[in-house]
């Protein structure tokens, strides 16, 4: 099973660690004279990468590409360094965490001189008062996620917030607000706006009940409003996750929902959805098959945006279909075509552009082609080549969901293809021991003949990553 899987059942640490990549148990625990318990750990993650012809046209050289670690080179190779120290202190009824990160591509320059790796930044800070286990305060900012168990296809991001989360013999339930921008703080400029009026804003309000269904299965409904001033546009999301089994197959589902207007006039209406079964064959060998659906905009031109924007696309870390380290949520954004967000595998930054109402860093457009993604792998533990090695290799096509905005591209030659291409991902880890887990991650895409006719490009382009990873 993925690593990914067991994070999401954590308790508090390991909501800490589900970002971080580190296993709950490596936390040092300190003990200290008042008798509060302190959890301190490190991370060191090191990741060699090469990029190859994100824009899917080898006649062009490569340009810059935005990570995590700031604008890297495409066509070359860096080195990602994902530096944390972080201490989770717990008491009578209260829990506090402080993470500390360092997160920047190395040279020189951000090493050891001052420029980006000059300070560690406070990456979250994150506290709870439990009153009674169905009530329990929330503040600060940390990792949150609305349906990772999943597709991935919401929200799932360090923001700000405050709220209440409880746990009672139905289920449990999580809500908050997340002030994810305050445009006068960010000091955004936007002709004709008053940041100080709270004109570019963008405001959250998020909500989850997980019912319990026995056996190890849930439903989730989900509610969040979003206050996008800064986009002019108000949208509520609505849905149900579905975790569980029939049988010894595991199923994960999705189906959401998003109505809303702009400003302007102009009316949201879209919708997203995510199924994905996995059957144990054995312990090297877990066969699963997922799909993956976002709605597009067939007319830019016209009162409707119907191309899906979730807040945040957290596809990169989702069971099954998402790798960390694969092309589409590395932000590959030089193609029209097919332009996603960092983090995220919807398309949503992909087409004319215009419309938009979220997405990572609030750069999406509604006026996006939307996806169909059938993804066919499996993932397993090679116990008879060694079983400190695993593995998770997958395939999958991808169609757009509508061709009208990238028929409109200056770059389309016509009507457009509606198939996309198709993506090959592999990653394989040795986890050497409890401290040390190197993993290779090799990913491409193969343009298809939709994103030739929409921009002229078909060139496949490549992605190899050798992730070394410190932790204790």
């Amino acid at each position: 099973m993925k690593t990914i899987q067991k994070r999401i059942s954590q308790g508090f640490l390991g909501a800490l660690i589900a970002a971080n990549g580190v296993p709950a148990a490596l936390a040092v625990e300190v003990p200290t004279a008042s008798g509060i318990k302190l959890d301190i750990l490190t991370q060191g993650k090191f990741q060699p990468t090469y990029f190859s012809n994100f824009d899917l046209d080898s006649s062009v050289e490569d340009g810059a590409t935005g990570t995590s670690a700031g604008a890297v080179q495409v066509g070359d190779e860096h080195v990602r360094a994902e530096v944390r120290l972080g201490v989770v202190a717990t008491g009578d009824n209260w829990t506090g965490k402080i993470l500390l990160e360092n997160d920047f591509a190395l040279d020189a320059n951000s090493v050891d001189r001052a420029f980006r790796g000059e300070r560690f930044g406070l990456e979250q800070a994150y506290f709870t008062y439990t009153f009674d286990p169905a009530f329990t305060l929330q503040g600060g900012w940390t990792f949150k996620n609305l349906d990772l168990a999943s597709g991935g296809l919401l929200y799932g991001d360090d923001h700000p917030l405050f709220g209440a989360m409880g746990k009672t013999s139905w289920g449990s339930y999580d809500v908050y607000w997340m002030p994810i921008t305050d445009g006068l703080i960010s000091n955004i400029q936007a002709p004709g706006a008053n940041p100080a009026n709270g004109e570019l804003d963008w405001d959250v309000f998020a909500s989850k009940f997980d019912f319990d269904l026995g056996k190890g299965s849930r439903i989730s409904p989900i509610l969040t409003y979003s206050d996008n001033q800064q986009q002019g546009a108000k949208a509520t999301y609505y849905g149900v996750e579905y975790i569980g089994n029939i049988g010894a197959v595991k199923v994960r589902a999705e189906a959401l929902g998003v109505t809303g207007s702009f400003d302007n006039g102009d009316d949201i209406s879209a919708y997203a959805g995510y199924a994905g079964l996995e059957y144990p064959v054995s312990e090297s060998f877990n066969p699963f098959i997922a799909l993956r659906i976002t709605s597009g905009d067939d007319d830019p031109t016209d009162n409707d945006v119907e191309g899906w924007l979730g807040i945040t696309d957290i596809g990169r870390y989702s069971p099954l279909i998402g790798i960390d380290g694969q092309f589409l949520g590395w932000q590959p954004n030089s193609n029209q075509a097919i332009a996603s967000g960092l983090f995220g595998l919807a398309l949503d930054q992909a087409g004319p552009g215009g419309a938009g109402y979220g997405g990572i860093s609030n750069a999406g457009t509604g006026n996006n082609p939307g996806q169909i993604m059938l993804s066919v792998g499996s993932s397993g533990n090679l116990a008879s080549i060694s079983p400190k090695l695993s593995y998770q290799a997958q395939v999958f096509p991808m169609w757009f969901q509508q061709t009208g905005g990238l028929e409109t591209l200056s770059t389309a030659s016509g009507s457009v293809d509606s198939y996309a291409g198709t993506e090959l991902d592999v990653s394989v880890k040795y986890q050497a021991n409890q401290y040390f887990a190197p993993r290779l991650v090799l990913s491409s895409f193969l343009p298809g003949k939709g994103v030739e006719d929409a921009t002229g490009a078909d060139d496949a382009a490549y992605v190899a990553m050798l992730e070394l990873n410190w932790n204790y």
